[in-house]
């Protein structure tokens, strides 16, 4: 039985900027307290979220419930509609605290969101891994990102960008793409690091964010 794999709680703090260019800010991250510096080669993320026919996941999000959940489907490359090495990841929210439920998918590999029956398809296999019977495709996401490191290797931070989705409660065939301006600069570590990350925030930004690009483009 795949229980998928767990990934430890940690914090996940963002700030948005709003038409802001990426350089901008990674300048800032490198001449913040932090001294970052890239971790990772940059990479395009795709993600397709799921929900049921009530739309729970969006109304617990912006209802602002404290404990919640987030079900999608993540591939990374510029192929936006074709899965490559899909994962299936619950992400678990407690107010800025998060961990992860990882199942790979090897199945689905190959599958084009576009090409008729493959949604079902889909559904399919995401809730007999769930165990759920309910769950749906409703949305995509792309964007590129890019990955850093504090100097003390404690502090990951991801700066996201050009940032599009779309929505499928019409057409699955022929999506429409919306774009974003806004750029996502996301702060991840360990809980023990709170009081280090609070205390040496000057020079990026002191005005934390609450961000879902799912909702986001769930409604547009």
């Amino acid at each position: 039985m795949n229980n998928g794999k767990y990934y430890k709680l940690r914090f996940e703090r963002k700030w948005i900027f709003n038409n802001t260019n990426y350089i901008d800010i990674l300048n800032k991250a490198f001449k913040s307290n932090f001294l970052f510096r890239f971790q990772y080669p940059k990479r395009f993320v795709n993600s397709l979220y799921f929900d049921d026919y009530n739309h729970t996941t969006i109304r617990e999000s912006v209802s602002g419930i404290s404990r919640r959940k987030k079900f999608r489907i993540r591939w990374y490359g510029k192929n936006k509609f074709v899965l490559n090495n899909p994962k299936l990841e619950i992400k678990i929210k407690e107010n800025f605290l998060n961990y992860k439920r990882i199942f790979s998918l090897k199945i689905l590999e190959g599958a084009n969101l576009k090409i008729s029956g493959n949604i079902k398809f889909i559904n399919n296999e995401v809730n007999n891994v769930l165990k759920k019977k309910l769950l749906t495709a409703t949305t995509t996401t792309h964007y590129e990102r890019l990955y850093l490191i504090s100097t003390n290797k404690k502090i990951r931070a991801t700066i996201d960008y050009n940032l599009e989705g779309t929505n499928f409660k019409c057409n699955f065939q022929n999506p429409v793409f919306k774009t974003s301006n806004d750029l996502i600069l996301e702060f991840k570590y360990n809980k023990d690091y709170d009081n280090f990350v609070r205390n040496n925030l000057a020079k990026i930004s002191t005005r934390i964010s609450k961000n879902s690009k799912y909702v986001n483009f769930f409604k547009n």
